[in-house]
């Protein structure tokens, strides 16, 4: 496994379970995941992402004006991946929120 995949850029609960899918993530297990939202305020942050209880399900962790373990409105995120590696750029780009 060389590279990673973005399964879809679009979420909806009844998308992949809701999670914001990464192909092939688990083979970089020093991954940082970061999502921020339209005005640049991070919204969620995570080591070791994993697809399944350490993915991003459309819930805050407690930035800004969102309470923590409340869903985000709908709207579009910009996300960022580091694998963690030396000398790879980050995977950068939009997620969009739906209900």
């Amino acid at each position: 496994i060389c590279d990673i995949d973005i399964e879809s850029d679009l979420m909806l609960p009844r998308n992949n379970g809701g999670v914001f899918k990464i192909t092939n993530i688990e083979a970089f297990p020093d991954n940082t995941v970061r999502i921020y939202n339209r005005w640049g305020i991070l919204v969620f942050e995570t080591k070791g992402y994993d697809n399944g209880n350490n993915g991003f399900q459309g819930v805050s962790q407690g930035r800004a004006t969102i309470q923590k373990n409340e869903r985000l409105p709908v709207g579009t995120y910009f996300y960022i991946i580091d694998l963690g590696e030396d000398g790879r750029d980050p995977y950068q780009g939009y997620l969009q929120l739906t209900k």
